[in-house]
């Protein structure tokens, strides 16, 4: 991935703890990209109809691969809910997978 100039070094987590990632990572497009993958996984299995508006934070922990932690707006049938999501990433495997999905407490 391509690094802005203005983006300066990013920090790697620290390992098998989750936390927040780096200022400005729900503007990152590969974790935009996963956001919206999570919600279209999650429309797939429970025959909903989310739409992705954005993504609002970003919280890591790095395993075998990486487990993203997304809370991500959406738009259920007009109205912005908030939903969290655990999305599994080994990216030099070519592999994610949507561990959990379920609305923000």
């Amino acid at each position: 991935m391509a690094k802005a100039a203005h983006d300066g070094p990013r920090r790697r987590p620290m390992l098998g703890g989750i936390q927040d990632a780096p200022a400005g990572r729900e503007n990152d497009l590969e974790t935009i990209e996963l956001a919206r993958f999570a919600v279209a996984e999650h429309n797939n299995k429970a025959n909903a109809v989310l739409e992705f508006e954005r993504l609002v934070k970003v919280r890591l922990q790095v395993v075998a691969g990486c487990l993203h932690y997304l809370t991500i707006e959406v738009k259920e049938g007009g109205t912005k809910k908030l939903y969290e999501a655990k999305v599994w990433d080994k990216a030099w495997e070519n592999f994610k997978q949507l561990q959990e999905f379920k609305p923000a407490a």
